[in-house]
C-alpha cells in the first residue's frame, strides 16, 4: 500500500560544505547524515567519527538553530607572521543567533601549545568576520550520555502519527512520575511506542527526573498532564 506521507516528504537539501569531503577514505569514517532542519531535511557531511559525533550532539542541543559544515578557507596570520588559511569543521548557530565556529580535533593535538597558539590567531581573524566565537571540540568534550541521547533523538526524528497520538493522549493523563517501560505498557503499545516517547522528550512534553542516558528504565514526568 502506498503511504501518502512518503510522497509528500521533502527531499533532503544538499550538503552546504564548501571544502570537499571525500566519498570514501581508507582508515577514516566519512559520510553524510540527514537531520530535520525545521520542516526541511538537510544533508550534512562529516570527515571523521569525531565530526559525526560532535555534529549529532550539536544538532540535538536545546538551543540548536543551524549547523553548517566545512566552511570556506579563512585567511589568518600565523604566530610567526606568515599568512595561512584555516578550515573550520562547523559553524553552529543557536536560537539567539549566536554563531560559533568549531574545529574538531583529537585531544592529543588540541592540548598542545602549538595548536593553542595557532587557534588563537585563527580566532582573531574569525570573530566579528564569520562568527561570534571560536571553539575546539575533542573526544573529551563529548559526554557518553549526551551522545547516547543525541543518537536516540536522531533515530526517532520521524513522526508516527498513530503512535504519537496514543502517547500524547496517555501523557495528558499521566500526573505521576513513571518509568518509560511502565508508561508504554500502561498505554498498551509496548516497545513500539518507545520512539514516540523519545520525540515527546525532545519536544519538551516530557521531562527527565534525572539527566542521564535515556533507556526504558528512565523515570519521566509528563509536562502536559491535565
Amino acid at each position: 500500500m502506498n503511504d501518502p506521507e512518503k510522497h509528500l516528504k521533502k527531499a533532503p537539501a544538499k550538503s552546504r560544505a564548501i571544502r570537499h569531503i571525500p566519498k570514501a577514505s581508507k582508515g577514516h569514517f566519512v559520510g553524510e547524515l540527514v537531520y530535520n532542519n525545521g520542516d526541511q531535511p538537510q544533508r550534512l557531511g562529516f570527515a571523521s567519527l569525531s565530526e559525526h559525533n560532535a555534529a549529532l550532539c550539536l544538532i540535538y542541543r536545546p538551543d540548536f538553530l543551524d549547523l553548517e559544515e566545512q566552511l570556506a578557507a579563512l585567511p589568518f596570520v600565523l604566530p610567526n607572521g606568515a599568512m595561512s588559511t584555516h578550515f573550520f569543521d562547523f559553524r553552529f548557530t543557536n536560537t539567539s543567533g549566536h554563531r560559533v565556529c568549531i574545529s574538531v580535533k583529537p585531544e592529543r593535538i588540541a592540548k598542545t601549545y602549538e595548536y593553542r597558539a595557532l587557534i588563537a590567531q585563527v580566532k582573531k581573524a574569525a570573530v566579528g568576520n564569520i562568527c561570534d566565537d571560536v571553539k575546539t571540540i575533542t573526544e573529551r568534550n563529548i559526554r557518553p550520555e549526551e551522545l547516547h541521547n543525541a543518537k536516540l533523538f536522531h533515530a526517532a526524528r520521524e513522526p508516527d502519527a498513530v503512535l504519537d497520538e496514543i502517547v500524547s493522549s496517555h501523557l495528558s493523563k499521566q500526573s505521576d512520575p513513571i518509568y518509560i517501560k511502565d508508561f508504554l505498557e500502561r498505554a498498551g503499545i509496548g516497545g513500539r511506542g518507545y520512539f514516540s516517547v523519545i520525540r515527546a522528550i525532545r519536544a519538551k512534553r516530557v521531562a527527565l527526573v534525572t539527566k542521564a542516558k535515556i533507556t526504558g528504565q528512565t523515570l519521566i514526568v509528563s509536562k502536559v498532564a491535565g
